[in-house]
This record gives C-alpha cells, sequence and structure tokens, in this order.
C-alpha cells in the first residue's frame, strides 16, 4: 500500500494541480463575478485568483515532466537514470507520448494566455479559453488511463474524462474557496457579508451540479470497472475504491449541511427574505431557532468556511484514492484472471 503510495506521488500532484486549475476557473468564471466590477474587493479576489492559478500551470509542468520519466522507465524497465536517451522515442513513437506532446502544447498555450489575462483581470474571454485548455489537460490524463484501454474517443474514456472534469469543478472550486475567496473575503467582511453569502450560494450550486456529474459518471465507472459488490472487498482495486466510496460519502453529508444550513443562515443573516422554496432548508430553519436568534454573521460565515476546509482534506483523499487507483488493475480484470488461472489450475483451489 505504501509503496503504491510512493509511487503514486508524481501522479497524485498532477492530478491535484488539474483539480485546482479547472476548480480556479470555474470560480473565476461562475462564483466571483457577482462581486460588482468596480469593487477593490472584486479586484483582490481576481488577482489571488490568478496568482492560485500561476502555482497550479507550474505545478502541471513539473508533473507533465516527472509523468513523462515515470511512464517511461515503466515501459522500457529501465531505472530513472537510464530513461532519458530514449524519452524523444517514446514520445515520438508511443500512444503515451503523442498524448503527452497534446498536453505540452496545450500547456504552452496557458503560459502564454496567463499574462494577458492578468493584465485584463476583468475579462472573461481569457479565463474561459485557459478552461478549455485545462479540459484538454485533463483530456489527456483520461487518454492515457484505464479508460482509454476502449480505444481513442471511446465511451469509457470520455465518460472518465466527464469524471474528473465534476470531480475538478468540485474539489477545485472548494480549493479556491479556501485558499484565496474567503481569507480574502473576511477582511472586507463587515461591509461585504451580503457579498459572502452570495459566494458562498453560488459555490454551493457548482458543487451541487458537480456532485451530480460525479455520481452519474462513477456509476457507470463502477458498473466498467468492477460490476460486482463482492469485488470492493475481494480485490486491491476494490478496497481502494470502497475508502473511496466512503470519503465522497462524507463530502456529501458535509455539503449537504452547507447547502442545508449554513447558506440559508448566511442569506438569511445578510438581510435577504425567505426564498420560499426548498422544504429541506425550510426544515433546517425550522428546528435550530435558538442558533438562528443568537448567530451572527461571522461565526455562521467561518463555521461554512471551516467545513469547506474540512471537504477539502477529505478532497485530498478522495485525490489519493484515485491515483492509486490508476496504478491497480481494474476489479473486473482481475476477477477475470483468477478465474482463468483457476481454470488452468484447478487444483490451487485446496491450498
Amino acid at each position: 500500500m505504501w509503496a503504491g503510495l510512493v509511487h503514486s506521488v508524481p501522479n497524485l500532484v498532477d492530478l491535484i494541480a488539474i483539480t485546482t486549475s479547472i476548480g480556479t476557473l470555474a470560480c473565476r468564471l461562475w462564483v466571483v463575478p457577482c462581486a460588482p466590477t468596480e469593487s477593490p474587493l472584486n479586484q483582490k479576489l481576481l488577482i489571488r485568483l490568478w496568482w492560485l492559478l500561476l502555482v497550479c500551470l507550474v505545478v502541471l509542468t513539473l508533473s507533465s515532466v516527472m509523468g513523462l520519466i515515470q511512464r517511461t522507465a515503466e515501459m522500457s524497465g529501465r531505472p530513472y537514470g537510464e530513461v532519458y536517451s530514449i524519452l524523444f522515442a517514446v514520445m515520438l513513437n508511443s500512444h503515451y507520448g503523442q498524448t503527452w506532446l497534446i498536453r505540452v502544447g496545450t500547456l504552452v498555450l496557458l503560459w502564454i494566455a496567463w499574462l494577458p489575462g492578468k493584465r485584463n483581470l476583468q475579462s472573461r474571454a481569457v479565463p474561459a479559453f485557459m478552461l478549455a485548455g485545462a479540459l484538454v489537460i485533463a483530456f489527456t490524463r483520461s487518454a492515457s488511463g484505464h479508460g482509454a484501454d476502449a480505444g481513442d474517443l471511446s465511451l469509457p474514456e470520455l465518460m472518465d474524462w466527464f469524471h474528473l472534469l465534476a470531480a475538478s469543478a468540485w474539489g477545485g472550486g472548494m480549493v479556491a474557496f479556501t485558499a484565496v475567496i474567503f481569507p480574502t473575503c473576511r477582511r472586507y467582511e463587515a461591509q461585504n457579508f451580503r457579498l459572502i453569502a452570495d459566494l458562498a450560494g453560488r459555490l454551493s450550486f457548482l458543487a451541487g451540479i458537480s456532485l451530480a456529474g460525479v455520481l452519474l459518471t462513477g456509476a457507470y465507472n463502477y458498473w466498467l470497472e468492477v460490476a460486482s459488490v463482492s469485488a470492493l472487498w475481494a480485490t486491491p482495486y476494490g478496497n481502494i475504491l470502497a475508502i473511496k466510496l466512503l470519503l465522497v460519502l462524507v463530502l456529501i453529508i458535509l455539503g449537504a449541511s452547507n447547502r442545508y444550513v449554513s447558506i440559508p443562515l448566511l442569506k438569511r443573516l445578510a438581510g435577504y427574505p425567505p426564498s420560499g422554496n426548498g422544504g429541506m432548508q425550510r426544515l433546517a430553519l425550522q428546528y435550530l431557532p435558538r442558533f438562528l436568534k443568537n448567530a451572527q454573521g461571522t461565526g455562521v460565515a467561518l463555521h461554512f468556511a471551516h467545513t469547506v476546509m474540512v471537504e477539502v482534506i477529505v478532497m485530498a483523499g478522495v485525490l489519493v484514492c484515485a491515483a492509486l487507483l490508476t496504478h491497480e488493475t481494474p476489479a473486473k480484470h482481475q476477477f477475470h484472471r483468477d478465474h482463468t488461472t483457476l481454470q488452468a489450475h484447478p487444483g490451487h483451489e485446496s491450498y
């Protein structure tokens, strides 16, 4: 387990960088624009999100190089120190290498676009272009993973890509909120508490849509790679997937707490009238009268931010599991291989 984790570190770093970059750009396009464009707080939010994106580009560049070296070592069976002489051959003559070249070309375009985006923070065209580039980079992961076994642009490959995109918008958005949006807003909280409520509501809406995508694509991937419940405890792939599913369940519970309790409280304390819809929201507010009476805006906002921070930590665990699964044989294939082995060696059952 630990050996697999160490082996998966470059893959994990790459996954975190992709997730954060997509989530950051999604927040730039659909969460932050609720602030007035002339607001100094809006400018601070945009510039700090852009610097976070720069960090993601640096990490993506490094992880791309590390990934190429690691994959070359795996394909050639050579130690890391002896693969440099064949890197160009791998890039030009293998499916992974050609996919890697597409990733690097897209990264170059993102680096070129970053500076104009910094100079014109109010532009939506540049972050939209960069988001499209980040989606391409995410696709290169799916095109070199388990989903690609069925062929280029096959349904399993596309569903794996959609799963990654949904998880990235969800998890990366929470990272951007925890690292940039809430700390920046908190400094102006007395003047912009309504803004915090708006931002939290938009983040929750983005997370809700992303969760639906994660569940739909995850169900398909489960059927494709696992197929049976017993595989969850009978194979290494299933064991890791079971842990991942438990962590996702924790994320759903935390997200529901924010969506149906914290955000309605935030909006009510910010002076918004009751929305008049959402049975779960009304039920939560009905059974929290004492909390409503004594709650202060600062405390509720901090509670929401702390819950999102816990979600980020849990999401990190999900990404660790995802990185480990990349290097494991899917449970469905493992069962097939074991069944074939038993047929070839029937006496094995007696051991």
